[in-house]
């Protein structure tokens, strides 16, 4: 009885070895979004350098258009490249263990290493990771390094495996003795796994800098894990036009061309529909001659601009003179790039994209104030100092609110914002909470303030400064300011549309079935166009409506209401945040702000009608186009 005791508590102790034990620190899985060809890294401590990894994915695989596949899992191999890092790339092998479509993992990521039969492992739970196919840029750039790549084997002399290894590198199949790779040492089924400091996980990593006599290789020898550095005589290598570059260019001409064909018409819009709806509100015709309605009036305004004479003033400083115009444009074309028009209608998803658009803005502020001191007048020079003070002044309240969002979405990037929502009105961000219904309003004034509009458009008020910075320009760059500050319209409305209404998502239908249909995708374009002209709708109205304000007021008003303001609601935001609120709470919450919110819009609307009526009476019947 006792030798079977033993036997079996002997058996209980190596099968609790053979599991392994938890002595990793596993941190966080990065990027959150993978490509075909991008590298994957888990970050933590305690990793052996150099050491093969086993990282088992164990959860949820979703695929569009396909039910949730549960308590599914897989297996990468990876390599501990630092004591801090675990790194795998997604080549085409690892992909197909996803699936190769669009595929989205929920759940635990584990980092296992194994020596003789001890192994030791660590995990991170509830991680969601997108697997991607590469989009058709991305596709571009890596074949054109492939296609480098092989060229340099063939200089070498390597023949690679037609299968690579499942943890990355370049296994060696057949040396020629034609290349050089055999002169410096390297030996049949050797894994390159650098090319001058550059970890080489996949074919197309293995492309020279060129321009030196010799490059460095680190190989690993087949069957053992030595690693060695070898040197290579690159000297009559003659590397190709680098790819990327050629990539690079081509996707910079065709975002240029496609950015000037959706600004130019968009800033143009915005002014018609600025002059025929401030027209209306003042009982006036508006333009009505050029086009039907005068919608081509804007083109008329264009060509007469660019066609007259560009007048830089004697006393000037030339060179800052004519360069101010293109700074405060490019601020603001330059949102445009990480601006979510649909789901897959975005230029770039950046990571960082809420501090890019920030950042950005930066150039806006300088090409007013060097507008304003390069023209070496008074009145511009004073309108150029206002600009600065006032975008600079109420970034402040409109920065906190953007990190207000970013706080409860938990992303920066602008799609991650957008998906956060739900398509439903009482799930956009407006409605989520008493803090956030309030901060749209924060922002949205903020916005208007940064955008030089009215009420607060004293940079350019007329009755003081002439025309502010703008006094002393003439044709195309007098239009650029007012090309810039019409497209910045749209920008603010298109990022309040972001930040606050959903965006892009449809009500009743889930980000997995609108990527699944091309219609609803296009849908969702027209949701987030057609929200953020409602908003410029409303821009207008309130340039229509209230009058312009005093530079004192207007500053009193930033630092005195808003900022203070805009950090209770930041704390109010991380209570809440912090609160562990059953979710029962947060729906009704939603639907109890979304009701406040459409009863104030009601009330606002009874109002409008009766003061329209009782203004108009005796005269016609209530009219509600704005450009009738």
């Amino acid at each position: 009885m006792k030798r079977v005791l033993a036997l079996v508590l002997l058996a209980a102790g190596c099968g609790g070895r053979n599991r392994g034990e938890d002595l990793l620190f596993v941190i966080d899985v990065s990027p959150r979004s993978v490509e075909l060809g991008d590298h994957c890294q888990i970050l933590g401590d305690g990793f052996p350098v150099g050491k093969t990894a086993e990282v088992t994915f164990e959860g949820t695989r979703t695929v569009p258009g396909k039910a949730p596949e549960r308590s599914w899992s897989t297996t990468v191999q990876a390599t501990a490249v630092s004591g801090e890092q675990v790194e795998f790339t997604l080549t085409d092998a690892v992909l197909a263990k996803f699936g190769n479509d669009h595929v989205t993992f929920e759940g635990d990521v584990e980092v296992s290493f194994r020596a003789s039969d001890l192994e030791v492992k660590g995990e991170i739970e509830d991680v969601r990771l997108d697997f991607h196919a590469p989009t058709a840029n991305r596709l571009a750039a890596r074949l054109g390094r492939e296609a480098a790549a092989k060229d340099a084997l063939v200089y070498m002399g390597i023949v690679p495996t037609r299968q690579p290894p499942e943890s990355g590198g370049i296994q060696v199949e057949r040396l020629e003795r034609t290349g050089r790779a055999e002169e410096a040492g390297v030996k049949v089924g050797d894994v390159i796994v650098g090319l001058g400091g550059q970890t080489i996980a996949s074919l197309s990593d293995l492309v020279p800098a060129g321009g030196s006599e010799r490059e460095q290789i680190e190989v690993v020898r087949a069957g053992t894990t030595e690693r060695l550095t070898l040197d290579v005589d690159f000297s009559e290598y003659k590397p190709r036009i680098p790819p990327d570059v050629v990539g690079a260019i081509v996707l910079v001409v065709i975002a240029t061309i496609a950015l000037l064909l959706f600004l130019a018409p968009t800033a143009g819009v915005i002014t018609w529909v600025e002059r025929r709806v401030w027209a209306r509100m003042q009982s006036r015709v508006g333009p009505n001659r050029v086009g039907p309605q005068g919608f081509l009036q804007w083109l008329a305004d264009g060509i007469k601009a660019i066609t007259k004479e560009d007048v830089v003033p004697k006393e000037a400083d030339g060179t800052m003179f004519r360069l101010a115009p293109y700074l405060v444009f490019m601020g603001v074309a330059a949102t445009f790039v990480i601006m979510p028009f649909g789901q897959f209608v975005i230029p770039a998803d950046l990571d960082i994209g809420i501090l890019y658009a920030v950042a950005v803005t930066a150039y806006v502020t300088i090409g007013l104030m060097m507008g304003g001191w390069a023209s070496n007048n008074k009145w511009s020079l004073l309108g150029g100092i206002r600009s600065a003070a006032q975008i600079v002044s109420y970034e402040i309240p409109a920065a906190i609110a953007i990190v207000c969002v970013v706080m409860i979405t938990g992303t920066l990037r602008m799609q991650g914002i957008v998906q956060a929502q739900g398509g439903w009105p009482w799930q956009w961000l407006i409605f989520s909470s008493p803090m956030t219904f309030v901060l749209f309003f924060l922002y949205f004034t903020a916005a208007l303030a940064e955008a030089n509009r009215t009420p607060f458009d004293l940079p350019e008020a007329e009755s003081e400064l002439v025309a502010g910075y703008s006094t002393e320009y003439s044709g195309m760059r007098y239009l650029f300011f007012f090309f810039a500050e019409w497209a910045n319209v749209f920008v603010m409305c298109a990022f309040s549309t972001t930040l606050f209404l959903g965006g892009w998502q449809l009500p009743g239908v889930s980000p997995a079935q609108q990527e699944a249909s091309t219609l609803l995708q296009i849908l969702g374009c027209v949701s987030f166009l057609v929200k953020s002209w409602i908003l410029i709708f409303v821009v207008i109205w309130i340039r229509a409506t209230l009058p312009r304000i005093r530079i004192d007021q207007m500053m009193g008003m930033c630092w005195k209401v808003l900022v203070p303001g805009s950090f209770v609601l930041f704390l109010m935001t991380g209570a809440w945040l912090l609160w562990d609120k059953p979710p029962i709470v947060e729906t009704v919450t939603s639907l109890l702000m979304f009701a406040i919110g459409c009863a104030i819009l009601v009330q606002f609307g009874r109002r409008v009608v009766y003061n329209y009526r009782t203004s108009n009476r005796g005269m016609q019947a209530l009219r509600l186009s704005p450009f009738a």
